[in-house]
């Protein structure tokens, strides 16, 4: 592997950090170092991804943080058990059809349903119409190119979002405002009192009840619901999409998640679908996800943060202060010296060795970011691939095209691009 050292300048007053201990120093839990005006790039710093004031983020963060714990996610899974069947049988069309699917596309159909039903009740149609129905994903996938450039460019910040206006006469992100408000303003209508009703237990019930008994601003519901769809979409299509790249890709580590599975499923400790109290001991099954986020992060660039007034020194460099220093998971996460000199190999096995190791080697993970500003988000991830891949490797195989079988564009995110026939497994496990 190419090195370069774990201290780089990328740009003027811009460092990318992968040295563990100055990971740790940078993104501590403290709020010391402040996120930096990368974050303006969309245009507002009113949301708990892009707010800069870590005290204000705080605050609004303890008030929602409940809604994201483990615990509440659970009470999801029927949701995800839902759109996960509609999955299933969209792939049972593609192996008749003998179709050729763009796997990661079809993933971030399914993510985004999930996370619509999760969040509204209400999916957004785009595996049964096999496309962007809203124009949704294309909003969010122009809004994190601009991120990944405006918040290189800061002085050109302010002018870019002055002519789109201009030009265009709408917000960017435009759909996602208007669909989300509707929501909101259909439980609104649809419900009274503070215990809201609804078929399904979703994010936005949980919400109104909050804003009913005075815990959060009307103002916050609307933002809570954007942060959930756009925490909850992408990087989970992502996720899932390099999971069954890099199972599919080795036959050998599919065998050993099979054999978890399916042996689980006889001796009846798993269910069909599989629960996420029952997935939790699936070893074999958690450490794949956790090799999944480690080579493939979703996030593709360096979350900055800004040093500190007097400046800091870190493990032996001199940063003045307002200089711009953060971590890319990329680089950290195939770093030889954190995961062994077989980083940029796919191995699970990895997080089933020495307990030291795997302590040390999860404490450095990324894929979250990290410290006071971790990910709010990343239990929907969590628990979307935990329910998620069972299923789908119990069922199915993929034999991919050969011609062009692995691409990767990268701006804010990193999406993965390739495609697959999908074929149907016969096993006598699942009967």
């Amino acid at each position: 592997m190419l090195s370069v050292g774990p201290v780089v300048r990328v740009g003027p007053k811009r460092y990318s950090i992968i040295q563990p201990q100055a990971v740790k120093t940078i993104y501590d839990l403290s709020g010391k170092y402040t996120k930096s005006s990368f974050y303006n790039a969309q245009g507002s710093d009113d949301d708990i991804f892009t707010m800069r004031d870590n005290t204000e983020q705080r605050d609004r963060r303890r008030k929602v943080a409940p809604l994201y714990s483990m615990s509440a996610m659970v009470s999801y899974e029927d949701a995800i058990d839902r759109m996960t069947t509609i999955c299933m049988g969209k792939m049972d069309e593609f192996a008749k059809e003998k179709r050729l699917i763009s796997i990661p596309n079809f993933m971030q159909f399914y993510a985004w349903d999930v996370i619509g039903e999760i969040t509204f009740d209400q999916n957004f149609g785009m595996m049964k119409n096999m496309g962007d129905t809203q124009g949704i994903i294309k909003e969010i996938h122009t809004a994190n190119n601009n991120m990944a450039r405006l918040g290189l460019l800061p002085e050109l910040q302010k002018p870019y979002h002055i002519l789109e206006k201009l030009i265009f006469g709408r917000h960017p992100m435009a759909n996602v405002i208007d669909y989300i408000m509707s929501q909101c303003q259909k439980h609104r209508d649809s419900n009274t009192g503070t215990k809201m009703k609804s078929q399904f237990d979703t994010f936005l019930r949980k919400i109104l009840e909050q804003e009913a008994a005075h815990k959060v601003e009307t103002k916050k519901v609307f933002d809570a619901c954007g942060s959930n769809i756009v925490a909850g979409s992408d990087t989970t299509g992502i996720s899932l999409s390099a999971a069954i790249y890099y199972l599919y890709q080795n036959p050998d580590k599919l065998a050993k998640l099979r054999e978890e599975i399916d042996t689980m499923t006889s001796e009846g400790r798993i269910s069909n679908p599989v629960t996420y109290h029952q997935a939790k001991d699936m070893p074999y099954l958690n450490a794949v996800i956790k090799e999944t986020l480690r080579m493939h992060p979703a996030v593709g660039t360096i979350l900055p943060r800004i040093v500190p007034k007097g400046g800091m020194t870190l493990e032996g460099y001199y940063f003045r202060e307002g200089t711009h220093v953060g971590t890319n998971a990329w680089p950290l996460h195939y770093s030889e010296d954190v995961y062994g000199p077989d980083a940029d190999q796919y191995r699970p096995e990895r997080w089933l060795e020495d307990k030291s190791d795997f302590e040390y080697r999860d404490s450095m993970m990324f894929a979250f970011g990290g410290g006071l500003r971790t990910c709010i988000g990343r239990n929907i991830v969590l628990l979307e691939m935990t329910k998620f891949l069972p299923q789908i490797v119990r069922r199915i195989d993929f034999k991919f095209e050969e011609e062009k079988p692995w691409d990767l564009s990268c701006s804010f995110l990193v999406y993965p691009s390739y495609k697959c026939w999908v074929e149907l497994r016969e096993n006598k496990a699942q009967k």
